[in-house]
């Protein structure tokens, strides 16, 4: 295996830790020992798995800091993309609001759109540096743009602080701990019961997460509903499709909210869209309205229901996606 420990006589392990999104690869491991600090490496040349755990003495550990990540390149990277995103769009419109004709494409205007959020997200960015006798070792987390996200990133480093100070290692931090960090708000889903729970109803799935076995009801599980797993506390689900997601969407229009919420959540909004739905047939039967109103009436309602499960889409896979730490 390529991150197992191999410990000396007398040697304790102080913590194993593990930093990832669930259905990643890309996970990252660091453990400390009271006599040296378990690395993640990269063979430049390998026939299968090229990473694995180098072992440094704490001896040739000269300090470890918390650093904060330049965000110059990726600055850079957001001005050229807001750049060339509203150019491209810019030339796309000006053909169709002269009646010249041609095609829009929603991509450019997404590029910049995304050029813009890039600064927001690189704030107080932080990574681990730790620089030994004869090199160093930089780890710089992927971007977050959730909020949840980005305070477990904070709550893994503060770990590896707290470890590294208690095997003697020399940490500095460059974080203002001055600045409150605001949890986001939790993901409202229900608990799922453990796997060896008396009730016979329901499957045995694994944790995504941590691998335990959870019951979840036939109908959870086949949705992918999002569930709280009772052992580690993460988030468990399954990831969801959005081609088929908008086909329902437009398919079977509001009803395809009981598909995607749970129904106390569902019938609510199924029954707004339904009265919205009867009001503008009234509308748009008895009273005289300009054919950009009947347009809006008519888009609405059709558009309404896909732009919210767009919406809960989204929220349901950075749910799934909010990194979990692991320590033993």
């Amino acid at each position: 295996m390529p991150f197992d420990i191999i410990l000396e006589e007398g040697e304790q392990l102080i913590a194993n830790l593990s930093f990832g999104v669930p259905h990643d690869s890309d996970i990252f491991h660091l453990a400390l020992t009271n006599r040296a600090v378990f690395l993640p490496r990269k063979k430049f040349f390998a026939v299968k798995d090229a990473t694995y755990f180098e072992r440094v003495p704490l001896n040739r550990i000269v300090e470890a800091k918390i650093k904060k990540l330049s965000p110059v390149f990726l600055w850079a990277l957001a001005l050229l993309m807001v750049a060339v995103g509203t150019v491209i769009t810019c030339l796309m419109m000006i053909p169709l609001l002269r009646r010249e004709g041609g095609e829009f494409s929603g991509y450019p205007p997404a590029v910049a759109l995304v050029g813009l959020v890039i600064p927001i997200i690189a704030r107080r960015r932080y990574g681990l540096s730790i620089s030994i006798v004869d090199g160093g070792f930089l780890w710089k987390p992927r971007l977050h743009v959730d909020k949840t996200s980005r305070n477990a990133v904070d709550a893994f480093l503060t770990q590896v602080a707290e470890s590294l100070r208690q095997a003697g290692v020399n940490v500095k931090d460059e974080r203002d701990r001055t600045v409150s960090i605001t949890q986001g708000k939790p993901c409202p889903c229900p608990t799922a019961m453990r796997g060896d729970s008396p009730n016979q109803q329901g499957v045995l799935r694994p944790c995504c997460r941590c691998g335990k076995f959870l019951k979840i009801s036939r109908w959870d599980d086949w949705n992918g509903f999002l569930l709280r797993c009772p052992y580690c506390g993460g988030i468990h689900g399954k990831p969801w499709s959005a081609y088929w997601l908008l086909l329902a969407s437009v398919l079977l229009n509001a009803f395809s909210l009981f598909f995607i919420m749970r129904w106390r959540r569902a019938l609510p909004l199924f029954l707004g869209f339904a009265l919205f739905d009867i009001v503008a047939g009234v509308a748009l039967d008895h009273v005289e309205l300009s054919e950009t109103l009947k347009l809006v009436l008519l888009a609405t309602s059709f558009l309404l229901p896909s732009i919210v499960n767009s919406i809960l889409l989204l929220k349901h896979e950075m749910a799934l996606k909010t990194p979990s730490i692991t320590r033993t």
